[in-house]
């Protein structure tokens, strides 16, 4: 079965760029009747300057060979359902939810603070 390219993917030129895929699409059929070499396209961005372009599929697998493979969501951890789970960080990385962080007064001004010389 042919692999096609993915949302995350990182390919990296023949010449030594890499790029990362965001988005692989289809044309409608009547687009691929008149130029079948055009139905389907890969839109990437260039990791050096963040640019994005977009390339027929069969000339973007020509120019580019895949380096990694796109990033995993674990679904196990994170309830079944993917995304993001503060349980599958690393233990010397420390997360702190906004809802979750104590609110601290500013502490009130002193005889020597500015705004009593206004």
């Amino acid at each position: 079965m042919r692999k096609y390219p993915q949302r995350g993917e990182i390919w990296q030129h023949s010449q030594g760029w890499t790029v990362t895929v965001i988005r692989f699409t289809s044309l409608p059929v009547s687009a691929f009747t008149a130029t079948p070499e055009f139905s389907q396209e890969v839109l990437y961005r260039y990791d050096s300057d963040g640019q994005v372009t977009s390339a027929p599929l069969a000339w973007f697998e020509e120019s580019y060979t895949r380096v990694s493979e796109p990033p995993r969501r674990n679904a196990e951890i994170a309830g079944g359902q993917g995304g993001f789970s503060p349980l599958a960080l690393h233990p010397s990385v420390q997360f702190e939810r906004w809802r979750e962080r104590v609110v601290q007064q500013p502490a009130e001004p002193d005889a020597s603070h500015y705004s009593n010389y206004l």
